[in-house]
């Protein structure tokens, strides 16, 4: 049956999507369809029922079905607003193919809707005929009829704004019905705003070639929600390098991107952002940063200096001289030609010359003496007997390097005397100084001991006669040995942990004596917690000990504060007068405290007489001065009563009263009593 190309790219089409659903090959079903235009299995010989027959005799699909109609029946947000969906079955549908048809349409599907609509086109080409065949009806809403309906496709409504409140995935047309909560659910669009989204990039390097990716993408006054992809590109020199993306991101305001490019290769980079909604929309940014990864690879730069020849009695002895420029270190092999006169006498070939690989240390100079090899030894006499050296890298980025030949100098092999051995350093006790051959048996004094100190017995403590006590004593013991000459340096410091030292006190002693003991008081320290001494002994600059003591306490001392006492008190007394002489004293030293006003009070009754009681007479005389206190002074007070006496009474009652108020506003008083006294004649 001919096709023109339109047909057979149509059904190609709808081949892909009946194998997906059914399982079956997709050429089968696309010979299948070639052959009569409908999923009957027409193109092979019948096995058992057809396609038809198998879906009809399917059992259980329609309670699924029916369960389904009733979600999406109730489900106003799939619906749209208020629009219903109805499914209806009629035939009772089962089988492994309707099975994975449904559940592959249930995968593509956004809604249960979509999926109803999806799956007509492929009941279609499994039926040749309409749902009715499968015994569903009324799909979509009943109640308005389409002419024009086209089977494969419909248009389904409702709110296409990604950010509004009733978004609806599956609509494909928008009805103006979308609301958001900031316009009070008014619909067409969202409410005016101007929204500036903009980049920021605050992306960092981690462990040289890590790249950590720390982006904003926002607008904070921007209302609207936001959908689409984002896409990290990241550029190398210019170039396009790497690049990671984000589909589905939904948010509002702003979104913080945090990726990583790990392992990068050395470069300047440099991000490229870009967020694109699926309307269209999108917003690109170049970053103005860059991010740049070294090469720390380490290139070697060896070098060998002119060898140097010599010789013992008639063997040649090559010192060789390596060194590496570039700060690296490299292993060598070793290649020689021993030459006389012009004409090449042997040869070392690499492994020869040393066994194995030589290393040449990444800094200062690697020296090797070559001697004692066969192609060294028992040479014949000559005038010009010269060595040629070369190596080459092993085991390196740039392996297999090979340098080219250096020259040592010239020397002349002749019949000599016999050597003669020993230590030839004028610097050791045994240096022979006939010697013609270092024996390696220079024998060298001992090494002085370096000068050594130890700081015993501390000690730190409040001094104890300080009224302040914000004075605190230092005291050790430095214990030098093989400090012979010296003059040891000696550091004391007061500090708080975290902080450097506030307070510093510096000497020196004689590094001959056996030991010195040392003391140190820091007066007027602040009030803090754990004042730490420190000491540190050095010489010439070099630290020899330092040790750190308990930490002390400065703590705020209550201020001192005037005590009224009383130095001293007379009464005197005869027939018509009384005398009271009395000494008070702010403290017991002299001091320049801040003194009170002193009320005193001067009082006689009759003998067991009082204020108050029953015997509450009162006082036959009394008076009262107030006198101001301060210091310790030698001021006697007076206070005088005259004309108490009464008829014959000879005996009376004297009291004294001191009254003040403290610095903590307490009232305190001092009392002196002269009891049933008799008045003197």
């Amino acid at each position: 049956m001919g096709k023109d190309e339109t047909d057979i790219s149509e059904l190609v089409e709808k081949a892909k999507i009946v194998a997906e659903a059914t399982g079956r090959d997709e050429q089968d079903v696309l010979a299948d369809l070639l052959d009569d235009g409908i999923v009957n299995l027409s193109n092979e010989d019948a096995k058992g029922k057809d396609l038809v027959t198998q879906l009809k005799e399917a059992a259980e699909l329609i309670t699924t079905v029916q369960a389904i109609n009733k979600d999406v029946s109730e489900n106003s947000v799939l619906n749209g607003g208020d629009n219903k969906t109805e499914v209806q079955i009629e035939t009772t549908l089962e089988g492994d193919i309707v099975d994975r048809a449904i559940e592959s349409v249930q995968r593509k599907a956004e809604n249960i809707k979509k999926m109803i609509i999806t799956m007509t086109p492929i009941f279609l080409l499994l039926t040749g005929g309409g749902l009715e065949a499968l015994g569903i009806i009324d799909v979509m809403d009943s109640e308005s009829e389409d002419d024009d309906y086209d089977p494969y496709y419909a248009e389904i409504y409702g709110c296409t704004a990604p950010d509004a409140e009733n978004y609806m995935v599956e609509a494909t047309m928008d009805d103006g019905s979308c609301y958001w909560d900031d316009n009070n659910g008014g619909g067409g669009g969202p409410p005016p705003a101007n929204c500036q989204w903009t980049w920021s990039d605050n992306s960092f390097m981690d462990n040289e070639n890590h790249l950590v990716i720390r982006a904003n993408f926002g607008d904070n006054s921007c209302p609207h929600e936001m959908e689409g992809r984002f896409t990290v590109e990241l550029h190398k020199d210019g170039d396009y390098y790497d690049e990671d993306e984000w589909e589905n991101i939904r948010f509002k305001q702003n979104y913080e991107i945090q990726h990583s490019f790990s392992q990068l290769e050395p470069g300047v980079y440099r991000n490229h952002f870009s967020f694109e909604t699926y309307d269209g929309s999108n917003w690109n940014w170049d970053s103005p940063e860059t991010h740049e990864v070294f090469d720390n690879t380490c290139y070697p730069q060896t070098e060998l200096d002119e060898p140097m020849l010599t010789t013992e009695g008639n063997d040649l002895v090559v010192d060789l001289v390596f060194s590496d420029m570039g700060g690296c270190g490299q292993d060598i092999e070793i290649e020689m030609e021993v030459w006389d006169a012009g004409e090449i006498h042997d040869t070392l070939d690499y492994g020869e010359v040393h066994s194995g690989v030589f290393w040449i240390e990444p800094e200062g100079d690697s020296t090797m003496r070559v001697q004692g090899k066969g192609e060294l030894s028992d040479l014949p006499d000559g005038d010009d007997w010269v060595v040629k050296v070369r190596y080459s890298h092993a085991n390196a980025d740039d392996a297999p390097y090979e340098s080219g030949w250096r020259e040592s100098n010239s020397v002349v092999i002749d019949e000599v005397e016999d050597p003669i051995y020993g230590c030839m350093d004028s610097e050791a006790d045994n240096y022979n100084p006939e010697a013609t051959v270092d024996d390696e048996s220079c024998e060298y004094p001992e090494p002085e001991e370096p000068c050594d100190v130890e700081i015993h017995n501390h000690y730190r403590g409040h001094v104890a006669e300080d009224e302040e006590q914000d004075a605190i004593l230092v005291a050790f013991r430095v214990v030098p040995s093989n400090c012979e000459d010296e003059m040891v340096e000696i550091d004391i410091e007061l500090y708080q942990n975290g902080y450097y030292a506030n307070y510093s006190h510096w000497l020196e002693i004689d590094g001959d004596n056996e030991y010195t003991d040392v003391s140190h008081t820091f007066d007027g320290v602040a009030v803090g917690n754990s004042w730490t001494p420190r000491i540190t002994a050095s010489l010439d600059d070099e630290q020899l000990e330092q040790v750190l003591f308990w930490g002390i306490d400065v703590e705020e001392q209550e201020p001192e504060t005037c005590e009224i006492n009383l130095f001293g008190i007379t009464l005197l007394t005869n027939n018509t007068t009384a005398t009271v002489a009395f000494d008070l004293d702010c403290g017991y030293d002299t001091n320049d405290l801040e003194g009170y006003n002193v009320s005193v009070q001067f009082l006689i009754y009759h003998v067991n007489e009082s204020n108050s009681g029953p015997n509450a007479t009162g006082p036959l005389e009394w008076t009262t001065q107030v006198y101001y206190i301060e210091g310790y002074a030698d001021d006697v007070r007076t206070l005088v009563l005259d004309n108490f006496t009464v008829e014959n009474t000879t005996h009376y009652d004297f009291y004294w009263y001191a009254i003040w108020e403290d610095a903590d506003g307490e009232q305190q008083y001092l009392e002196q009593t002269w009891l049933n006294r008799e008045l003197s004649p």
